[in-house]
């Protein structure tokens, strides 16, 4: 691997579908690490599902599992005004001293073209809602954040990365 790469990237932008087509991908959930879930349900159903309960273990249990993960593959986080806050943390920036951290973003006029995405998805409106509210604050961040590269994604994450200069390896689809 080139370098150690954290990708922060909007909700909707293709870090699952990154996952599924590249070697070397790691997209956890955060979710899997804030949440104890009450039920089992798919992980696009359950974004925005009251039916859970904190995790007292939570952040340290996602921050250690990212640098854990770090030197073997390119880690693909989603970025939310919550999560801003933890990835723009010392705690969170000091164990990530020797990575790369790109965040990625679409542009502020696209986020229709998102909501769409949401649906098709199968994401919950209280998901979508949620992120109605954060967009305007997310892109603020954004467009001032300072210490990180930063890429906007005019299609799909993988375009924009690999066009900021980022190497994937697609998958064998023989296998």
């Amino acid at each position: 691997m080139e370098n150690k790469i954290i990708v922060l990237a909007y909700v909707g932008t293709g870090k699952a579908e990154m996952a599924k087509r590249y070697e070397r991908i790691w997209n956890p959930s955060s979710d899997d690490y804030r949440y104890v879930w009450d039920k089992e349900m798919p992980s696009e159903k359950r974004k925005g599902d009251p039916s859970r309960t904190e995790n007292p273990e939570f952040p340290n249990n996602f921050i250690n599992a990212i640098f854990e993960k770090l030197a073997d593959n390119i880690i693909l986080l989603s970025l939310t005004e919550n999560l801003f806050h933890l990835y723009d943390s010392s705690q969170f920036r000091d164990k990530m001293k020797e990575a790369r951290i790109i965040l990625a973003c679409p542009g502020r006029n696209a986020f229709n073209d998102y909501i769409k995405r949401y649906r098709v998805r199968g994401n919950s409106e209280r998901f979508i809602e949620n992120r109605q509210k954060e967009f305007p604050c997310i892109m603020d961040k954004f467009e001032n954040a300072e210490g990180y590269e930063k890429v906007v994604v005019d299609e799909y994450l993988d375009d924009a990365l690999i066009k900021h200069g980022v190497k994937l390896f697609e998958k064998n689809r023989e296998a």
